[in-house]
């Protein structure tokens, strides 16, 4: 079986089977996992704003980013 269908076959679980195994996927995360991510997202926030700050014509307001989906789904 692949992987792909495994996963599928895990969504047909009873959900208090699926959430009897998320419970168990979550308690095997190392601890510091979550300090690692929230390290990376501060660092590419940084990142970011840096960007921003040195090229600020190329910032757009929140309905600009929307229109700008709206069109690419558009064009799709």
């Amino acid at each position: 079986m692949s992987t792909a269908s495994e996963n599928q076959a895990l969504f047909t679980l009873p959900v208090a089977e699926r959430v009897a195994l998320a419970a168990q996927l979550y308690a095997s995360v190392p601890d510091d996992w979550q300090r690692e991510a929230d390290q990376a997202w501060l660092k590419e926030v940084e990142v970011r704003s840096a960007e921003m700050d040195a090229h600020p014509e190329t910032e757009m307001s929140h309905e600009e980013f929307v229109a700008g989906i709206h069109a690419t789904r558009r064009q799709a």
